[in-house]
């Protein structure tokens, strides 16, 4: 069963170096929180909601995730990343997520989709076995 409508997660998060903007190749660009990681903590976030809720031989995988970076936040800053359930079609969990400052200001929104499957048949499309060539 899935979440109902209005539920929702929250994870708190502490900026930290490694949360920092670094392109690897690229190197360091700006010592604030990247929007790659605060996409990661939008899915973690409704990961965190699905999980109550998925029955036994139940998992999921993402299927879209989307991040609009609003302000920056530097290592230090404490922020609730929340993930709130407000769709569910057939299978599909769809959360609305919002990053915010100590301080209630909202530094990032989005939205992330997730797909419930029978643990057996994610097993089999993710065997690598199924990898094309």
């Amino acid at each position: 069963m899935l979440p109902p409508l209005g539920e929702s997660a929250a994870l708190e998060v502490v900026v930290t170096p490694e949360l920092t903007v670094d392109f690897a190749r690229l190197g360091r660009v700006h010592p604030v929180y990247a929007t790659y990681n605060m996409a990661r903590h939008f899915e973690e976030a409704g990961r965190l909601l699905l999980l109550r809720h998925l029955g036994p031989g139940q998992d999921a995988l993402g299927r879209s995730v989307s991040v609009e970076h609003l302000a920056p936040s530097w290592v230090g800053d404490r922020l609730t990343v929340e993930a709130r359930c407000v769709a569910v079609t057939g299978n599909r969990l769809t959360c609305e997520c919002r990053a915010t400052d100590a301080a209630g200001r909202e530094v990032g929104r989005g939205s992330t989709v997730q797909v419930v499957l029978p643990r057996d048949v994610l097993d089999t499309l993710l065997d690598p076995a199924r990898r094309g060539g």
